[in-house]
């Protein structure tokens, strides 16, 4: 499941990711970040997940063949996550974004909306 929110005027994102993902929640959020970035420019995006179970396989072709893309927009990236296998893949992010990247554990998720909007 992917939940995306923006607050009117911000240029933060906050995605919160649970369990699975699927294409459709892929491909809607990617839209909704591409609208985003048309109205904001750069924008910064703190990604939370939680109980992470993988990905659809057509959604992992959609993340590297549109995904990307955007992702080369984003000015700074917070992930917060519960799993730190995925806080220690960060470093991987940054062969697909130029954006800043710091990664969190779930108890700092303050800490990252703090830094996210520094």
């Amino acid at each position: 499941m992917i939940l995306y929110h923006t607050t009117h005027g911000s240029s933060v994102i906050e995605i919160s990711v649970e369990g699975k993902i699927t294409d459709g929640e892929l491909r809607e959020a990617i839209e909704r970040m591409r609208d985003d970035l048309e109205l904001n420019g750069k924008t910064r995006v703190l990604e939370r997940i939680e109980h992470f179970t993988g990905m659809e396989p057509k959604a992992l072709w959609t993340d590297l063949t549109l995904g990307v893309s955007v992702a080369r927009k984003v000015k700074r990236a917070a992930v917060v996550a519960d799993a730190g296998w995925i806080r220690a893949s960060m470093h991987l992010a940054r062969f697909f974004t130029k954006a800043e990247i710091k990664a969190f554990r779930i108890d700092e998720l303050e800490q990252a909306r703090a830094w996210i909007n520094e």
